[in-house]
C-alpha cells in the first residue's frame, strides 16, 4: 500500500494533470505533488543517508554534496514559488535556519522574500472595489506592476486623489484564505505521519503548529497589521534611526492596507557601504529589537531583509531603518521576558549553569544547543578555550535529531521569540558584524531585571513599614 502511494505521488509530481482532464480536486493534486517532490529530494540524497546519519547536515561539505545542495536548493525554491501560499512561508522560515540547513539552501531560499508569483492587477481591483466601496475612487494611478509580491498580498503604488500623495497599497491576493487553509491541512497531515513514525504523541509539536496557525490567521487580517503598526510606531516615537510607516485608516480593510510609501534599499543591499556604517546599522537593528522585547514586550515577527528598508534623509551617517509588514507581531508575557533576560545575560557572561536553568528543559545540553542557535557559531569556538582537535570533535556533536529534540522538548514560546532574532542575527552576519550580539541585548535585559528587582524591594519595604507602624 505504501509503495502504491509513493508511486502515485511520484507520477503526480512529474506528470500533473491538465485542467481540462483533471479527475481529482485541485487540493489533492497539490498535496500529491508536494509529497512526490519531498520524496524526490530524499532520493537525491540517498548516497548520503548512511554517512550523514547522526551528523550535522551543514558539515557534509564534499564537492559532490555541495553540487547536490545547489541543485536541490534551486529546485526547492522553484517549487515553493510555483505553489505559493504556505510553501513560500515555509521556504522563508527555512532560509533563516542558518545552523540547520546547508549554506546553499540559505542563499537560494533567502530570495523568496519578495519573489512570489504576481496576480494580475485587474483581479486586485475587484478586491479594492469590494472592500473600500465608494472610497476606492480616492486611489488613482494604481501601478500595473507591483513593487512587491509575497505569499499573501501584493503591493502597488498609487496616489491619493485629494492630496496627490504617493502611497503603497497592499492588497490581499484572491482565494488566499482558501489556499492557506488547504496547505495547513496538508501540513497537519505531514505532522501526523511524522508522529506516527516516531511512535508516540508529542504535544510540543502541536503547540508549535497551533501557534503557527494563529500567526497565519492574524497575518491575513490587515486590520491587525494596522493596529500592530500603530503600537510599534509608539515604541519608536522620537527615535531618529527607527521609523514605522504611517497608515491611512480610511483606506484600509481586512484585505487592504494603505500606507506611506517608503523609498529606499533593502538592508542586505548595503554591502557597498563602509565597514563602520554597516556595523552601526547592525547594532542599531539589534538595539531596536532589544527595545521591543525588554521595554515594550511587543515583537516584530517577520524581519526578513525585504521588510527592513534603509533610508538616508541627509547623509550616510544619518541613516534610518524602516520596519514594514507588521502583520505578524507577538506580545510577550512578563514572566517569559524575565527568563529570556536571564538567558541572554548567561550567554554574555558565558555561564552554562545559569543558561540551562532558565531555559527550563530537561538536560543541560539543550541550553547550550539553544545558545548555539542564537549565536550562530559552535559553542566550543565561542565559549571554550580548547585546541583545534577538540573543536573539530564538537563540530559533529549536534545532529539533526538533536535539533528535532530541541523543538519537541522546549517551550514553544522560546522558539517563537528567538525565531526573528535568528533572522536579525543572520542579517548582521551578512553585513560583517563580528561581535557577539548577546552583549547588545544584555544591557536591556539587565535594565528589565533591575526594574523588577526595584519594584519587589519597594513593595517589600512598604509592607515592612506598614507592619512596623501598626505594631507601634
Amino acid at each position: 500500500m505504501f509503495s502504491r502511494c509513493v508511486l502515485f505521488s511520484w507520477i503526480k509530481f512529474h506528470f500533473s494533470l491538465s485542467p481540462k482532464k483533471e479527475k481529482y480536486p485541485k487540493f489533492l493534486t497539490r498535496y500529491c505533488q508536494a509529497a512526490g517532490f519531498c520524496l524526490w529530494i530524499l532520493l537525491k540524497y540517498r548516497k548520503f543517508w548512511l554517512p550523514a546519519y547522526g551528523y550535522f547536515l551543514p558539515n557534509i561539505q564534499t564537492t559532490e554534496a555541495i553540487t547536490l545542495h545547489r541543485f536541490c536548493a534551486e529546485k526547492v525554491k522553484q517549487f515553493c514559488k510555483s505553489k505559493g501560499g504556505l510553501f513560500i512561508k515555509l521556504g522563508q522560515y527555512a532560509g533563516s535556519l542558518q545552523n540547520v540547513l546547508p549554506r546553499e539552501y540559505l542563499q537560494e531560499l533567502s530570495t523568496l522574500e519578495d519573489q512570489a508569483e504576481n496576480v494580475p492587477v485587474q483581479d486586485l481591483l475587484q478586491v479594492l472595489q469590494s472592500d473600500l466601496g465608494s472610497f476606492c475612487i480616492l486611489l488613482t494611478n494604481i501601478s500595473e506592476k507591483p513593487i512587491g509580491s509575497a505569499s499573501i498580498a501584493q503591493v502597488h503604488l498609487a496616489r491619493i486623489l485629494t492630496s496627490s500623495t504617493v502611497v503603497a497599497v497592499k492588497v490581499q491576493k484572491p482565494n488566499t484564505l482558501v489556499h492557506f487553509t488547504q496547505d495547513l491541512r496538508f501540513l497537519e497531515m505531514v505532522l501526523s505521519v511524522y508522529q506516527f513514525l516516531k511512535g508516540g504523541y508529542e504535544p510540543a509539536i502541536w503547540k508549535i503548529f497551533a501557534e503557527f496557525c494563529r500567526e497565519i490567521q492574524e497575518e491575513m487580517n490587515f486590520m491587525t497589521e494596522m493596529a500592530n503598526n500603530r503600537r510599534l510606531a509608539q515604541c519608536f516615537q522620537g527615535n531618529i534611526h527607527i521609523h514605522v510607516p504611517d497608515i491611512f485608516p480610511n483606506l484600509c480593510s481586512r484585505r487592504i492596507l494603505t500606507m506611506e510609501f517608503i523609498d529606499g534599499m533593502k538592508i542586505d543591499d548595503c554591502l557597498s557601504l563602509d565597514k563602520e556604517t554597516r556595523f552601526r546599522i547592525s547594532r542599531t537593528l539589534h538595539e531596536a529589537f532589544a527595545r521591543m522585547i525588554f521595554q515594550r514586550r511587543f515583537l516584530h515577527m517577520d524581519p526578513h531583509p525585504g521588510n527592513i528598508i534603509l533610508q538616508w534623509p541627509q547623509d550616510e551617517r544619518q541613516f534610518r531603518i524602516v520596519l514594514i509588514d507588521t502583520g505578524k507581531c507577538y506580545s510577550i508575557d512578563l514572566a517569559f521576558t524575565r527568563n529570556l533576560a536571564n538567558f541572554l545575560i548567561a550567554i554574555a557572561l558565558r555561564d552554562t549553569q545559569r543558561l540551562s536553568r532558565f531555559v527550563n528543559t530537561t538536560g543541560d545540553d539543550c541550553g547550550m544547543l539553544l545558545a548555539s542557535l542564537f549565536l550562530g557559531r559552535k559553542m566550543a569556538q565561542h565559549w571554550l578555550l580548547v585546541d583545534e582537535s577538540e573543536i573539530d570533535n564538537r563540530q559533529h556533536k549536534y545532529s539533526l535529531e538533536d535539533y528535532i529534540h530541541l523543538l519537541t522538548s522546549i517551550h514553544p514560546q522560546w522558539l517563537t521569540v528567538l525565531r526573528p532574532l535568528l533572522v536579525i542575527r543572520g542579517i548582521s552576519r551578512k553585513l560583517g558584524y563580528p561581535k557577539d550580539v548577546s552583549t547588545i541585548y544584555a544591557p536591556f535585559a539587565t535594565q528589565l531585571l533591575f526594574k523588577a528587582w526595584s519594584k519587589t524591594l519597594l513593595t517589600y519595604s512598604r509592607e515592612n513599614y506598614s507592619v512596623r507602624n501598626n505594631v507601634s
